[in-house]
């Protein structure tokens, strides 16, 4: 017994020790976490490492709003001050009330005040003593520069202030008390995705998070969108968002339901039917709450930004991608690279059977109309543009020729450059293209054409850039006089000059003169590399890092590092470039951007009127300011309706601090979501132009001025009725002029309601332009038993007087229990009022309106009764 209890004794000696050791590291508390996350997940952590209790209650949390400064009133500074005692070895957590619960869970204050609601451009400093008339107190710690607003965040985009959660390395033992350093967050924090709750509420010594992509993802299923898309509980790769791979189930997006007897005659009915079956099955297999593991695809990526996986149920190991495929549910779907054959013939094998079967979509019953991919192409208006190639046979089709090749065989490339690449040759006739000579081996003799978009005159020759719509090539020839927007043709051997693949001892000729110039293809850093040689692209918010000897720069996008050479000199070191351009080259074993000219270089695109940008061609880069009238959390991001003088257009964000009634600017490529025209600006390219600017006045319309020319502002009906609801919250609504459509997923206005106006922004989903109120302040409803004779003749006017009087017998319905001579006396009041707006539509004379008043008089002391 006595060697038990020394034991313990030596041990509690020893971890006190150790504990007293960390802690005497320590001379005051440090901010140990900071989270800067979707929606309202903002939080900050404080660590006491002291060997002493700690007494809270002279201590603040400050945030400077948006570059506030230590002056009084120089902006905003908000104060939070705390009270309680801190353990040794504890933390303390703020949190926004609205945080998600994982964060409250560990939260010892909440609130929604400024305070709690931070953003990654706030500075946020621990005071003590602080003093919130003078803005003075000591300075524990903080985070970011205070006077400086930094325009989204401090730090880089692998560690910063915004959309990440960043932990304090474990081996900082002091704050920063320095308010106007150049502030740098991976100085001493570790980077974690948006979102990441793990580490809130302790402080220990973390692990940085791998950049590695694994193959395999445990996750949990929150919800279930459609037959190939789930949400999971916690993002993979920063996303949440996971779209089913090797397969394609029909969609459901188009339209709110089907009617069944047009399943077989409209592909759109055809598609919303086995779309809903699609998804059903699904949420058979899959619930909220089930475990699932997500196994990445080979490109871990789509283009919208979801990650690609197959998802398999852990309590039993059922591939729910398959089972879909197996039971009809859906087509397989393989864009190249397909990863695994072994996965890639499982899966046909499997849509083969079914379709022998004549399951689901195969049905000869009601079998699908269009398969997935072909009802988003002419239903969203978008030209099929993948190659199809046939496993089977090697052979690749034009996209318009996808029906030539079984569903059981299918790969689609997204070029021809690419399926030559693997091997597939194509089964049309052609010309010859550049993509040809590029995949033959060295030392052909091939004939190509193209268009010059850059020369280049070197040891008595010149190097022609040339490109079609397959791929560039370089042809060296000194026999040719061309110049840039020549289309030429050339014949010779191909062959590499340090790697640079090109046409040597070319024989050469114009076509012809000054042709439509090639566009740039907008790439990333990521994508230079081999399949773009030769060829003129762009690369967007281009930040010059430095400068070598030999003219080449080291630049930076937001996607990483890549070279421009620029032997003419016209860029500068430090500065930040809105766009670059020019032609992709090779030398000294990396490949280069090579800018022709000036021009090529955008400094910055100017500001433009959303008129501007609306009116622009899709995928245009715009620049806009303008004032948020409204903003909708959805799909994980905000849509910011934007307006200024001009018109109005949706800006797809998180959120970055902007409330409604601020002025902000934008800079992105403008596109459609199923028809609603919107730009998604990168994080860098979003700011606050002026806070608190006011919402501009809602133009006032009638329904039949709704239309593309309002998308996106801030309109005002007034004078209708709502008629009826679709199950979709959209509700159906009459005024003077027609019919039109109000969106409200929060149910602001009811069926069979008058109203005297409604404001909100007009938006488009489901083939149709919709109203879509903010609050119930936007949404103003009529009682008709209240309204004067003037108003009952108004609606009498617009709605028919046995409309009206209908809606008057309703209301008085719902609130008199009439019954015997009441009953009675409601009747005869309604014919005198029905009586009385006619004579008055047909005289004019005011003793017809006496005689409404009178009748409505004595309804109202029935409703009192």
């Amino acid at each position: 017994m006595k060697k038990f209890f020394y034991f313990i004794f030596v041990t509690l000696f020893i971890v006190t020790l150790s504990i007293n050791s960390k802690a005497d590291s320590h001379q005051d508390l440090i901010i140990s976490e900071y989270i800067e996350g979707s929606s309202y997940n903002k939080a900050v952590e404080l660590y006491n490492g002291t060997s002493q209790s700690i007494d809270l209650t002279n201590y603040s949390i400050v945030s400077f709003t948006n570059g506030a400064s230590l002056e009084a009133g120089d902006g905003y500074a908000n104060e939070l001050t705390l009270a309680g005692n801190l353990a040794p070895g504890e933390t303390f957590v703020t949190a926004h009330s609205n945080a998600n619960q994982v964060i409250l869970n560990q939260a010892d204050v909440t609130g929604n005040s400024y305070a709690y609601n931070f953003n990654g451009d706030d500075a946020i400093v621990l005071f003590k003593n602080y003093d919130s008339d003078t803005r003075q107190g000591e300075v524990i710690d903080s985070i970011g520069k205070v006077g400086v607003d930094p325009g989204d965040f401090w730090g880089d985009n692998q560690t910063k202030t915004q959309d990440m959660t960043l932990v304090r390395d474990f081996s900082v033992t002091s704050g920063d008390q320095d308010l106007t350093n150049n502030y740098s967050p991976s100085e001493e924090w570790i980077a974690f995705p948006t979102d990441t709750f793990d580490y809130i509420g302790t402080h220990e010594e973390v692990e940085p998070p791998s950049n590695e992509v694994k193959d395999e993802y445990i996750r949990t299923v929150d919800r279930i969108v459609d037959g190939d898309t789930i949400h999971v509980n916690e993002p993979i790769l920063g996303e949440t968002t996971i779209r089913f791979l090797n397969m394609d189930t029909p969609e459901t997006y188009h339209q709110s339901n089907y009617a069944e007897e047009l399943i077989l005659e409209d592909p759109n009915h055809s598609q919303k039917y086995h779309g809903e079956l699609a998804k059903d099955y699904l949420s058979s297999l899959l619930e909220p709450g089930d475990e699932v593991v997500i196994k990445v695809g080979e490109e871990p990526l789509d283009t919208y930004g979801r990650v690609l996986g197959e998802v398999v149920r852990t309590e039993d190991g059922l591939n729910t991608n398959l089972e879909l495929v197996k039971e009809g549910y859906a087509a397989t779907y393989f864009i190249w690279p397909v990863g695994s054959m072994e996965t890639y013939e499982t899966y046909q094998n499997a849509v083969r059977e079914a379709k022998e079967q004549q399951k689901g979509i195969w049905s000869e019953e009601t079998p699908l109309m269009e398969l997935p991919f072909v009802f988003r192409s002419r239903y969203d208006d978008r030209a099929l543009y993948r190659y199809v190639a046939n496993s089977d046979t090697g052979m690749y089709y034009l996209p318009n020729d996808w029906n030539e090749v079984p569903v059981d065989a299918r790969i689609f490339f997204a070029d021809e450059l690419t399926a030559l690449n693997e091997g597939y040759e194509p089964a049309f006739e052609r010309e010859p293209i550049i993509a040809d000579a590029r995949t033959a081996p060295i030392g052909t003799n091939v004939t190509i054409e193209g268009t010059i978009t850059h020369k280049v005159v070197s040891s008595g020759k010149t190097n022609y850039y040339v490109q079609d719509r397959t791929a560039g090539i370089v042809v060296r020839t000194g026999d040719l006089e061309a110049d840039v927007g020549d289309r030429i043709r050339a014949s010779g051997v191909t062959d590499e000059y340090y790697d640079m693949l090109q046409i040597i001892n070319a024989n050469a000729e114009v076509i012809e003169k000054d042709t439509t110039p090639i566009d740039s293809t907008l790439i990333s850093s990521t994508v230079l590399g081999e399949t773009v040689e030769a060829q003129l692209v762009s690369i967007e918010d281009v930040e010059i890092l430095s400068v070598d000897e030999h003219n080449d720069y080291t630049a930076k996008d937001a996607n990483g590092e890549f070279v421009i050479d620029n032997d003419a000199g016209f860029l500068t070191v430090g500065e930040t470039y809105d766009e670059i351009t020019g032609v992709v080259d090779y030398n000294y074993g990396e490949y280069k951007i090579m800018p022709r000219s000036e021009d090529d270089v955008i400094k910055e695109i100017p500001l433009q009127s959303i008129k501007f940008a609306r009116e622009a061609e899709l995928d245009t880069r715009v620049h806009i300011e303008g004032v948020i009238t409204a903003a909708f959390y959805a799909g994980g991001m905000y849509n910011y309706y934007v307006q200024d003088d001009s018109a109005g257009i949706v800006v797809r964000a998180n959120h970055f601090g902007a409330e409604v009634g601020d002025k902000i600017s934008a800079k992105a490529r403008t596109e459609e979501y199923f028809g609603l025209l919107q730009i998604l600006p990168a994080e860098d390219n979003i700011s606050i132009v002026e806070k608190g600017t006011g919402v501009p006045e809602p133009k006032v319309i009638t329904s039949d001025s709704i239309g593309e020319s309002l998308e996106g502002q801030l309109v005002t009906i007034k004078n209708f009725y709502v008629e009826c609801e679709d199950g979709f919250n959209n509700y159906q609504a009459v005024d003077s002029a027609g019919n039109f459509v109000i969106d409200s997923d929060t149910h602001l206005v009811g069926v069979n309601h008058f109203y005297e106006s409604i404001t909100g922004v007009l938006t488009y989903n489901y083939d149709e332009y919709k109203i879509m109120p903010r609050s119930e302040d936007d949404v103003n409803e009529i009682n008709i038993l209240s309204t004067s004779a003037k108003q009952l003749v108004e609606l009498a006017n617009q709605f028919g007087n046995e409309f009206l009087i209908k809606q008057i017998k309703n209301e008085l319905e719902a609130e008199i229990n009439t019954k015997g001579n009441t009953s009675q006396h409601i009747d005869s009041a309604l014919h005198h009022i029905e009586k009385a707006l006619l004579k008055y539509r047909n005289s004019g004379k005011d003793v017809y309106l006496k005689k409404i008043e009178h009748e409505l008089n004595k309804l109202l002391q029935h409703k009192a009764s």
